[in-house]
């Protein structure tokens, strides 16, 4: 259909919608797009449309995410065969035909709506499993025609953080594809902080002065995010990044205090608030490309156990302090730890509803979305019927 120049561009971006919601958590409508990618490139169609399609219409580029986005939704097979694609090859930005490639190269492109739609996509790949997360650790890219130049994902994407010519969206983009990728993985996270500097850079931004700039102050956020989640899923495997040294490192180098006032700063956004209402994107413009509704539901279930950890331990300073070091300190470590568990019992105990309510309401809504995909393939019959 993408090839068909004829169809109206908004009527071509609301049929993929459509479809995006008739596929979204449909196991049967993921497995037939699935066999229809085989049969097409489907999806390589798409992505290249949403990656290289600049002269593309602003809406047709966002449908195409949100496509992809119901696609991956609650789809295993379909991430597990694109997680193993990033597995299995030698990756090298100069070739534009494969899938990983397409998104690598939207990744680092200067084009603020493929870096921002690569970055959602790369976080939607991996959200929810920890062993997707950990597979694509060790995958490396050459980010040119020279081999040496070869770096895994997670030194890409610090890369684009910390380079002042990225775009506000692209670093927003990379800061929720790495928050996605720590959430739940101790791996990542391990491999996150032996990588130098990438503390002291998130340190240095929250630190950072930002009077009157509310897009830094949304960075400043979502940094605050990442460190948290830094101390939230720790293994202490690199001591000097330790949970014990990162609490010190934030009461010293920032203030707890300050720190989860800019951690809670993102639940105040408006686009924090817009993004929680629906799957489905409403971005009228570039400018509007902040968060998703995936990415907005991950930040509501971390953002509590974050500050929950970092208070219940200023507290425990504070008391060890009052009391007997020697007699405490093991109590103390065993009630953390197994109320850490717990939180993170009631986080997916809560997320497994929200699933549940929305699957219910995917089926309830499929008869409809059947019959608006049927009404619009007549419009677009009607059209080319016109045009001939």
């Amino acid at each position: 259909m993408l090839t068909l120049t004829t169809i109206p561009t908004d009527v071509l971006a609301e049929t993929i919608n459509v479809i995006g919601d008739y596929i979204r958590g449909n196991a049967k409508n993921q497995q037939y797009l699935d066999f229809a990618m085989s049969e097409s490139a489907v999806i390589q169609h798409l992505l290249y449309t949403m990656v290289a399609g600049e002269k593309e219409s602003f809406p047709l580029r966002i449908s195409i995410l949100y496509c992809l986005q119901c696609y991956l939704y609650k789809n295993d097979i379909g991430k597990s065969m694109i997680v193993q694609i990033f597995s299995s090859q030698a990756e090298s930005a100069a070739n534009q035909y494969t899938l990983t490639h397409l998104l690598i190269i939207g990744y680092l492109s200067k084009d603020i709506v493929a870096s921002w739609c690569s970055g959602i996509i790369l976080a939607h790949v991996i959200a929810d499993n920890q062993q997707f997360k950990e597979a694509i650790l060790e995958v490396n890219f050459a980010i040119d025609q020279v081999q040496t130049s070869a770096k895994t994902l997670m030194e890409i994407s610090i890369d684009l953080l910390q380079n002042s010519s990225s775009s506000f969206h692209t670093r927003i983009a990379v800061l929720i594809f790495i928050c996605t990728w720590l959430s739940n993985c101790s791996l990542a996270v391990q491999t996150f902080l032996s990588i130098e500097n990438t503390i002291l850079y998130l340190i240095s931004q929250i630190c950072a002065q930002s009077i009157g700039d509310d897009r830094e102050i949304l960075i400043q956020s979502l940094c605050s995010l990442a460190l948290g989640l830094c101390l939230l899923f720790n293994n202490n495997q690199i001591s000097s990044y330790s949970t014990e040294s990162l609490e010190r490192l934030i009461n010293e180098r920032i203030d707890i205090d300050l720190f989860q006032e800019k951690l809670a700063i993102l639940s105040k956004s408006e686009y924090y608030a817009k993004a929680l209402q629906t799957p489905q994107l409403k971005l009228s413009k570039s400018t509007d490309m902040i968060l998703d509704y995936k990415f907005a539901r991950l930040y509501k279930t971390l953002e509590g156990s974050i500050t929950h950890m970092l208070t219940r331990n200023s507290i425990s300073s504070t008391d060890r302090t009052l009391i007997d070091p020697i007699s405490t300190n093991l109590d103390e470590q065993q009630t953390s730890t197994m109320m850490i568990h717990n939180d993170l019992i009631r986080q997916q105990a809560e997320q497994i509803n929200v699933y549940k309510q929305e699957e219910k309401q995917l089926i309830q809504e499929s008869d409809m979305y059947e019959k608006k995909i049927i009404d619009l393939e007549e419009q677009i019959e009607e059209i080319k019927d016109c045009l001939i």
